[in-house]
């Protein structure tokens, strides 16, 4: 069990029990000692580890990190959410009431406990289902009008351009309340969208969407274990550190059966792995640890998409989908999940909402690991996501950041601790807060969400840089050096403009 040095003093009320796990199928009974030497205080108020703490699941830690907000009564005060209906994102923030599903109560009740604590009621402002930027310009439009129309703004990350071209949103590294340390907040993401200081587009785990949405290896365990790849050999490699794409390769690149026997490789046969390039093929330079963009020690914004590693990733890539048995690229977008779900490939690059949808009724066990590292030097194993998920933003003309602040930062907590094991729990049904091993491994997919920031303005700014890589494994007679030169030439022509938006107002 891990320790933790950042509990304080609600632990000890938090532990003996969640009302939103218990209801919505937590763990139960986790035979959790009592902490005596809980000391109150501010952020920086700890635990000593102790005989007791040293007994907590990560569950349980996960419950009891207090947000350190003041108590506060906003008599009644609503605070309105914009977002869109496509999806049905603003679930991720409104349900109208409980239903019996697990996930749509967890977050009825996380808002219900909002609610109560702060006297603020929760509501959305929706945007149709139909045009993506649809609340980005609601956004600038209040901006513009300095209309107190919502509190908060929710939309889809490659989108971001739109408000933040048009200087509209809030600071949020000078927001009362919002502390960017707290692990509701995605700090590789967050860190890397800083530029000079200023953070215009939040993600934290408010966003249900930034959890579905990311990308992991989804494996089936018959498969594998078919060809001598238990469960627990594979999560070994991944605690070693020796999950790289190498070894993935090398697993991977002739495990495959003529399952129709008609003498020739199509999509109905038995594949190591395979996936459509696409969204998923994005997700590549991020598991190298090969970022497209880098915040300087002075807050500037360097390009580092072309490097060595670049190459030699491309040229693996390139590799293995060509000269592989193994490999399958798929014809339809996400197939992958269908043909996962099927049982005719052992390992998948699939998006965490897969589990709710394509393999709610898969007859094979699965279970999931982090993308491989590029090699054992890289100590952390990182991941991207869809660039659907949603991101916050505040309009610079909000009346009340403070409240904002407030509000927001408890939600993202309560998210955190209730609402995604909620999601874990029956995407893997019940594993997360039963199966130490299965907690382990989503925790390290999700503590290392490093959602690329340039994604944010490809469309506007960066010329498809960040689906480059996708493009370059498309289309493998496209030479990467003519191909940088035409993006580098057109990044260099609007950088003056990108940094602009970034400078005090």
């Amino acid at each position: 069990m891990k320790h933790t040095k950042n509990i304080a003093a609600a632990l000890l009320a938090l532990l003996a029990a969640s009302s939103v796990m218990t209801a919505c199928g937590g763990s139960g009974d986790t035979g959790a000692g009592v902490v005596t030497d809980a000391v109150t205080g501010g952020a920086d108020s700890t635990v000593e580890t102790s005989a007791d703490t040293a007994e907590l699941t990560d569950l349980q830690i996960r419950q009891s990190i207090p947000d350190n907000l003041p108590e506060v009564d906003y008599g009644g005060r609503e605070f309105r959410i914009a977002c869109s209906e496509e999806y049905n994102f603003h679930n991720e923030f409104w349900v109208e009431e409980q239903n019996g599903d697990q996930c749509n109560d967890a977050v009825y009740q996380r808002n219900e406990k909002i609610e109560s604590r702060f006297n603020t009621k929760i509501s959305i402002v929706s945007q149709g289902a139909t045009d993506r930027e649809a609340t980005p310009k609601f956004l600038n439009k209040i901006a513009m009008a300095g209309d107190d129309a919502a509190e908060l703004c929710a939309y889809v990350n490659y989108m971001a351009y739109i408000p933040i071209g048009q200087r509209s949103c809030l600071d949020w590294t000078e927001v009362p309340n919002v502390d960017l340390t707290q692990p509701w907040h995605n700090k590789h993401a967050n860190d890397g969208a800083t530029v000079n200081g200023k953070l215009f587009a939040i993600c934290s785990d408010l966003s249900i969407s930034s959890m579905t949405y990311t990308y992991a290896i989804f494996f089936n365990t018959r498969l594998t274990s078919n060809y001598d790849m238990e469960p627990e050999y594979l999560y070994d490699l991944v605690r070693s550190g020796d999950w790289t794409i190498d070894k993935f390769i090398g697993l991977t690149k002739d495990l495959y059966v003529d399952t129709n026997g008609n003498g020739s490789k199509d999509e109905t046969d038995t594949y190591g792995f395979g996936y459509m390039i696409c969204n998923t093929g994005d997700v590549w330079l991020t598991a190298f640890n090969q970022p497209l963009t880098v915040v300087k020690d002075d807050g500037s914004l360097e390009i580092t998409f072309m490097s060595e590693k670049t190459e030699s990733a491309l040229t693996k890539m390139r590799d293995y989908q060509e000269n592989s048995l193994g490999f399958c690229e798929y014809e339809q977008l996400y197939s992958e999940e269908t043909y996962f779900a099927g049982g005719t490939v052992a390992f998948a690059p699939l998006r965490f909402s897969a589990a709710f949808t394509a393999l709610r009724e898969m007859e094979d066990n699965y279970s999931i690991l982090p993308y491989p590292k590029w090699d054992t030097a890289q100590e952390i194993y990182f991941t991207n996501a869809d660039d659907k998920f949603q991101v916050f933003s505040i309009p610079t003309t909000a009346p009340d950041p403070e409240y904002i602040g407030t509000i927001f930062e408890a939600m993202s907590a309560e998210s955190y601790r209730s609402v995604y094991p909620t999601y874990y729990d029956v995407a893997l049904k019940g594993k997360y807060s039963s199966d130490p091993t299965t907690a382990e491994m989503i925790d390290l997919i999700m503590s290392g969400r490093k959602f690329e920031f340039s994604f944010q303005f490809g469309k506007d700014h960066f010329l498809r840089m960040p689906y480059l890589f996708r493009d370059l494994l498309l289309t493998p007679s496209l030479k990467i050096a003519s191909k940088w030169a035409t993006v580098e030439k057109h990044v260099n022509k609007t950088r003056d403009k990108f940094y602009a938006l970034f400078e005090d107002q």
